[in-house]
């Protein structure tokens, strides 16, 4: 009995020098398949695959790497990469252009903004309302990210947003002018040579900006309305008129007799290789308009069927977007009712049907100013819009609730929705009177930002 146990004893002794033999061999093969992969480089592999994987980090942390080594830094520069990353940056990274009006001078701010960082430290009513005509009161005012654009000699104002590029209007008598930038990349080019309001010559406070990718330009559209007077019937008329402006080939021609838009009546207007927006045209079907970016040629969207003239008499105001690859119109009737409508078959009247509402007098405390300004249909169907308040808010029709995001700080402000690229402005001014040029902070702008960021 002894002896067995002995016997006994001297198998699980060797049994578990076998487990421990075994246990470290696989701590050897370990230690060496993890010492081969930290020995692979990943320059070893092909420069598109590289860029590939660059181009879904952050924007901060692509940022970051300009600065590892020379090899990222001509990869990240490449414009290759710019147009790699152009396709994913929608998904990644999204942020606000806010411009702020401090007196005579014009500020413009950028806050990058993860939404679902956003939405998660934000708060929000359920099917209700915070008293006091405004949203829940926001935890954390928005952080600046980097350093302000200035403009100290008179108004400037934003345009729009496409491809990463900020299309900048200074309205000045004497020269008017446009500004191209990439805040990303702190380059910034000047547009002149546009004719200046006169009394005959006026600027209607609208221009566009878009990309045409068939022909791969960048062109900018302006409102002038031209005053003209007949001496034989003492009479006075006047026509709206469109400068269309193509970037790289300096070219600019005039189209007369083009509907006229109304100020602040789109946000993300830019669909089809179109863009559109409200016009004040009396007539219904005339409501919204849309300018090809590569035929040049206007064209009217027939609106919802149900926009008659007496219908559109009680339509408060009315803006035009895009929610998920489709134009949208919103718009407040009556005072009382909030309405969202979808053109599901673009340019098919019998197309448009009702997205969702809002029930403005359901919500305590919610008010027709509150809804005024939409900036940003999300992927989820959720509609970012500025309280009056100066807050960012969202509204979502899935649950019929208000979050309010963030503060944006006193003073008025104009804001609208901007996609960061590595698009160089180089590439594109091929002109040689289009000069680009590094916008001149504290430090470079790129610095600046890394800085920012973190």
């Amino acid at each position: 009995m002894h002896r067995c146990k002995r016997v006994t004893e001297h198998v699980k002794t060797n049994k578990e020098g076998d487990d421990q033999k075994d246990e470290q061999k696989q701590q050897q093969q370990y230690q060496t398949a993890t010492t081969n992969e930290l020995n692979f480089c990943i320059l070893e592999l092909p420069t598109h695959i590289i860029c590939d994987i660059l181009s879904r980090l952050p924007l901060k942390t692509i940022l970051y790497c300009r600065c590892v080594c020379k090899f990222f830094l001509k990869i990240l520069t490449d414009s290759y990469f710019a147009k790699i990353h152009l396709t994913k940056a929608p998904i990644t990274t999204a942020s606000l252009i806010l411009r702020k009006h401090f007196g005579p001078s014009g500020f413009f701010y950028i806050y990058l903004l993860n939404f679902d960082e956003t939405s998660s430290t934000s708060c929000s009513t359920d099917h209700h309302h915070s008293r006091g005509g405004g949203c829940c009161r926001p935890r954390h005012d928005l952080t600046r990210q980097n350093a302000e654009l200035r403009f100290h000699d008179g108004e400037a104002t934003i345009v729009g947003s496409c491809n990463g590029l900020l299309c900048l209007y200074h309205n000045s008598l004497q020269q008017p002018v446009y500004r191209i930038c990439n805040p990303i990349l702190g380059e910034f080019m000047v547009i002149p040579h546009l004719i200046p309001s006169t009394s005959v010559y006026t600027y209607l406070n609208y221009s566009g900006f878009g990309f045409c990718p068939n022909t791969n330009q960048y062109k900018i559209i302006r409102f002038m309305c031209l005053t003209s007077f007949d001496p034989f019937t003492a009479s006075t008329s006047r026509k709206t008129v469109a400068e269309i402006y193509t970037l790289g080939i300096e070219s600019c021609r005039s189209i007369s007799d083009v509907p006229s838009p109304k100020t602040q009546g789109s946000f993300d207007p830019f669909l089809n290789g179109a863009l559109h927006w409200i016009t004040d045209s009396r007539r219904t079907s005339d409501l919204i308009c849309s300018f090809d970016l590569q035929s040049e040629q206007f064209q009217h969207v027939p609106p919802p069927a149900h926009f008659d003239r007496d219908y559109v008499r009680k339509i408060s105001w009315i803006n035009i977007g895009v929610l998920r690859g489709c134009l949208c119109v919103c718009y407040v009737f009556g005072d009382a009712q909030f309405e969202v409508w979808v053109m599901k078959d673009y340019g098919v009247k019998e197309s448009w049907i009702k997205e969702f509402a809002i029930n403005i007098k359901f919500y305590c405390g919610l008010q027709v100013e509150d809804l005024h300004q939409p900036i940003k249909f999300l992927n989820n169907g959720d509609l970012w819009f500025i309280c009056k308040s100066s807050s960012l808010v969202s509204y979502s029709p899935r649950k019929g609730t208000f979050r309010d995001f963030k503060a944006l700080g006193p003073h008025e402000t104009e804001v609208i929705v901007h996609i960061p690229s590595f698009i160089s402005l180089k590439d594109i001014a091929t002109g040689k009177n289009l000069k680009v040029k590094n916008v001149k902070w504290v430090s470079s702008c790129c610095f600046e930002i890394q800085n920012t960021l973190v």
